[in-house]
């Protein structure tokens, strides 16, 4: 059964300054964090990297929660990644709604951690009020780096292209084998980034500061998406969705939404045309104005000072 440590921060009344708490699991520690007052929005994925993508307005009208997922948690080191399913991480989000006290709340994931919200999504309809993915790929992974590859191919400026191979040269097989695995990773996706921002400069290594990384679990999460099938049926699932892509996203190119769209349940798909892969970061203002509309919230409070 899982077990909840409250650390000092913490209190029983949701504050509009941050708190942090932390679920253990069997085989991992899920941290939190949550700022804001409002209605509940559940960011899953990280507790230390999302909270950095999000603009400050967007506590001043909704109380925002971000949780680890295994992946991105510190783990045991029991041997039990093996053992994770999506089916795993589907129990770690209800564990999660129930330490939190959240009834119906509106979840959000990017990127794969988008697959995941709405795999929670269809075995809890009855939890989930609205559904955002950000920079999700509606299909398995092979389609997905194929979808990129064309994309990159055809659409990447010259001068993208030309960051890549130089960042690619500075990185360097000798520098990776030096680092931990953890570190390795996060140099491969700073290497990147002219495929992931739409800034092909943009150094992302702030944003991983800090972030634990079980690269055992990762392996299983990426194996989740192999074989995987993006659907879901209006019967089973009718919270209305939010989907949000980048036009500059080179590693889940909009392309792949666009060809899917016509034959999905209807969503709400909108493009930002001067963002990558993240485009809350990317264009924060736009993004916050566009979620609390389609949420009926008010526009975000401007001044709003980060935490």
């Amino acid at each position: 059964m899982s077990q909840r440590t409250r650390l000092p921060s913490e209190s029983r009344q949701v504050p509009k300054s941050p708190s942090e708490g932390c679920l253990e699991v069997p085989g991992a520690t899920l941290r939190y964090r949550q700022e804001g007052q409002g209605p509940a929005v559940l960011v899953v994925g990280s507790s230390v990297y999302y909270p950095r993508t999000f603009s400050p307005g967007l506590r001043s009208a909704c109380r925002l929660i971000c949780m680890d997922l295994r992946h991105f948690a510190q783990g045991h080191g029991n041997g039990l990644s093996g053992t994770i399913t999506l089916e795993t991480y589907c129990e770690d989000i209800e564990a999660m709604r129930v330490e939190l006290g959240l009834e119906r709340f509106v979840l959000m994931g990017h990127s794969h951690h988008g697959n995941v919200a709405l795999e929670y999504a269809k075995r809890y309809p009855g939890r989930v009020s609205r559904l955002v993915l950000i920079g999700t790929p509606p299909c398995d992974v092979s389609r997905t780096l194929e979808a990129g590859k064309r994309y990159w191919d055809v659409n990447a400026s010259g001068v993208r292209k030309a960051v890549l191979e130089k960042n690619h040269v500075l990185l360097g097989e000798a520098a990776q084998t030096s680092l931990s695995p953890g570190a390795a990773f996060v140099a491969r996706y700073v290497a990147e980034g002219p495929r992931f921002w739409y800034d092909p400069h943009y150094d992302a290594s702030s944003l991983w500061k800090g972030v634990p990384i079980d690269t055992e679990a990762f392996t299983a999460f990426r194996n989740f998406f192999v074989d995987y099938r993006f659907y879901w049926r209006l019967e089973d699932l009718s919270a209305p969705m939010l989907v949000v892509m980048g036009r500059h996203d080179y590693v889940v190119p909009p392309a792949l939404w666009e060809s899917r769209l016509p034959d999905l349940p209807p969503v709400t798909y909108r493009l930002f045309e001067r963002s990558g892969h993240t485009p809350q970061l990317e264009e924060p203002e736009a993004f916050a104005r566009l979620l609390l509309e389609w949420l009926g919230r008010d526009e975000p409070q401007k001044g709003a000072s980060p935490s």
